[in-house]
């Protein structure tokens, strides 16, 4: 690639190749459940309110072991959301352990993306406990953000968790904002952008989905003044989810707040 083609800086060793961005064998682990809506409100950006209240909303872990960014770990809360008549699931909080999709998501989707310390552990593990998928998330290390686990139970197939109110399928939504180079101006950019992804499940040897429904918990830190996780804390957890995918990450598309 030449300079004049980098899709990123430095141009003369662009940190991450254009989109589209390609991800295999991704191990995507999500809770579901409420939160007090009126203390998420304020972290929330203009134009973009809870849908429902109590709030609906979803701690992801991921662990991506093949992808156009290399093997990293990732864990991300979304909330909810409506904008102008349309729903989201927002995505407030992200961070990540590996540069480049930290860099990328921040630059072309305005994803708050964020290095930190994150655990990964799952049934390949031996010792006690193993039943369940866990992760942890610290920054720095030794405060800790998140803790997360879930047991897969059961194999359930697309169209029931699609059937779920609690799995609701919608394009996630990021507030990109790039402020101005200039004393005194406004951003350079202020726009939400919206990505819509659909995975696809591994299917096993008997032709199932990848895909199983369990039980899970999710417990955020006593509160960080860098890293407010602790405002979107469970009230009810809901439904829990885990599945093996391949997917494909586009860039997105800005939507109107009005």
């Amino acid at each position: 690639m030449t300079a004049a083609g980098a899709a990123s800086m430095p141009v003369a060793a662009p940190l991450y190749p254009p989109p589209p961005y390609e991800f295999r064998g991704a191990r995507q682990t999500w809770v579901v459940y409420e939160a007090d809506a009126d203390a998420i409100a304020p972290y929330l950006p203009e134009g973009v309110r809870p849908d429902s209240d109590p709030a609906v909303c979803a701690a992801w872990a991921c662990h991506y072991a093949t992808s156009t960014f290399g093997p990293y770990l990732e864990a991300y809360l979304v909330v909810r959301v409506e904008v102008a008549g349309q729903r989201y699931w927002y995505q407030p909080v992200i961070v990540t352990d590996a540069e480049a999709p930290m860099a990328a998501g921040r630059e072309l989707w305005g994803y708050g993306k964020k290095l930190a310390h994150l655990t990964w552990s799952g049934r390949e593990d031996s010792g006690p406990g193993t039943e369940q998928l866990v992760m942890t998330v610290e920054r720095p290390r030794g405060v800790r953000l998140m803790t997360f686990s879930m047991q897969p139970e059961r194999l359930i197939t697309g169209e029931e968790l699609t059937s779920l109110p609690a799995a609701e399928m919608l394009p996630t939504l990021s507030h990109r904002l790039i402020p101005s180079s200039e004393t005194g101006r406004p951003p350079v950019v202020d726009e939400l952008v919206a990505v819509d992804v659909r995975a696809r499940s591994h299917r096993g040897a008997d032709g199932r989905l990848e895909l199983w429904r369990g039980r899970g918990a999710v417990e955020l830190g006593a509160g960080s003044a860098a890293d407010p996780w602790h405002v979107f804390g469970p009230q009810r957890v809901l439904d829990a989810f885990t599945s093996l995918t391949d997917f494909t990450l586009p860039l997105g598309r800005v939507v109107p707040r009005s």
